[in-house]
């Protein structure tokens, strides 16, 4: 994994940009111990910052501005927000791809996302109006991200390809872990400025006190593509034709994001509306169902990411995941108590946890080339963040339609999609 100052390495398929020899990696080429440990730590940190928002503060403070006229606004706002995700993504990993801070190459875009991301969420704890709570939400998406795609390019910088699936299995863990501690804070307050601002100032605090020990790259030489427009717009894509691989891993995490995102989307709103929770209520048993869907993601998370890299495969725990995940939803779709609800976020959790103990160590084992590592596990995240921007646009016609099962029911089937389009990668098994 390591090299010397100015010379590139010839890793699978590409080469490595100049870096220093980091302390992160040990004088025999060794990865970091603390790296393994800080990375999923510091995604711990970002989950618990971003979920808040995402799953309950923002749902409250809508109805609280605009009752009538939530459930389209909620819509509004995390449809224009995960635009933001969508674009920025991307950007942010080739800009750390490029960066030359002696501070190194991950670590400068992660501090100023945190920052600018927490900016965005006081602007929600204050907004006075829907208008602010938008402005408020795009700020914090194009923030986080900016730190999300940094952290996640740290993964193929410090962590060698064999314990990959261990450390993806870690870091799928920390995320989804982290939903279950930030609703767990967020119920801890009353409705109010409170509950908007602390559960994410102690997600940052976490995030940046974890990153701050690790040793990061440093590149030594400016890369030879020049930033203009046109490498701007490239990206956000790739060539899927020349790397039909990653084009079929990125797919299969767009389904399988797809089927986890509908299910927590409009969960506040199925408590409330469906299930005649109060809104007082809400935070209380969004909690609840997270905290199911985290007990089955623990069940097998850890063990599936350590078997995934002892037999040296990937794709039977994606096939298996996506066909739990499927049946999890499905129960969600018809569920008529909390039991029934908390049941089938427990199924869900086991089969997305299954999906993520292992999809991230196989996108890193698809990579076309770690010197643009960054920029491509920037467009991977687009198939993290796209459905946060399709499914809130199409929601609320999907529910008007045929209500919150159809929404679900729905979802579901994108669970099935995943299963299919993994079985189509060649250079993984």
């Amino acid at each position: 994994m390591d090299e010397s100052i100015g010379t590139p390495v010839t890793v699978g398929t590409g080469t490595r940009p100049p870096v220093t020899d980091t302390p992160a990696h040990g004088s025999g080429g060794q990865p970091s111990r603390y790296a393994v440990v800080a990375i999923p730590l510091a995604l711990l940190g970002w989950s618990i910052a971003l979920v808040p928002p995402l799953a309950v503060t923002i749902a409250l403070r809508l109805r609280e501005l605009d009752l009538a006229g939530s459930a389209g606004n909620l819509g509004l706002v995390l449809g224009v927000g995960a635009f933001f995700s969508f674009i920025t993504n991307p950007l942010a990993g080739r800009l750390s791809d490029r960066t030359m801070s002696r501070h190194g190459m991950r670590k400068p875009w992660i501090l100023a996302g945190a920052l600018i991301g927490y900016a965005g969420v006081a602007i929600i704890a204050y907004a006075p109006a829907v208008l602010f709570v938008l402005v408020g939400w795009s700020v914090a998406q194009v923030g986080l991200n900016f730190a999300l795609a940094a952290l996640i390019a740290m993964l193929p910088d410090q962590v060698e390809p064999r314990r990959r699936g261990r450390v993806a299995s870690f870091i799928s863990l920390a995320q989804n872990v982290g939903g279950v501690g930030a609703t767990f804070l967020v119920q801890l307050f009353s409705i109010g400025t409170l509950q908007v601002l602390i559960p994410s100032l102690f997600g940052v605090v976490l995030m940046l006190g974890a990153v701050a020990p690790i040793k990061d790259r440093v590149r030594t030489e400016r890369p030879a593509e020049r930033l203009d427009v046109r490498a701007l717009f490239g990206s956000f894509v790739f060539n899927p034709r020349r790397f039909p691989d990653l084009g079929w891993a990125w797919l299969t995490r767009f389904f399988l994001n797809t089927t986890q995102f509908t299910a927590t989307s409009y969960l506040t709103y199925f408590l409330i509306e469906n299930l005649d929770v109060s809104d007082a209520e809400a935070p209380t048993m969004v909690f609840q169902a997270v905290l199911a869907n985290a007990v089955g993601l623990l069940l097998v998370t850890p063990v599936l990411g350590w078997l995934s890299d002892k037999v040296g495969r990937r794709k039977p725990f994606v096939i298996t995941s996506s066909l739990i995940a499927t049946a999890g939803l499905a129960l969600i779709a018809v569920s008529t108590s909390i039991p029934l609800l908390l049941l089938g976020q427990l199924i869900l959790g086991a089969g997305t946890g299954a999906f993520f103990a292992v999809e991230l160590a196989l996108l890193a084992d698809v990579l076309p080339n770690e010197e643009t590592a960054g920029k491509d596990l920037g467009v991977a995240n687009l198939a993290q963040s796209l459905p946060q921007s399709i499914i809130p646009v199409a929601a609320p016609g999907i529910i008007g339609a045929f209500g919150y099962p159809g929404l679900f029911l729905g979802g579901a089937l994108f669970g099935l999609l995943g299963a299919v389009s993994v079985t189509r990668v060649r250079k993984v098994r």
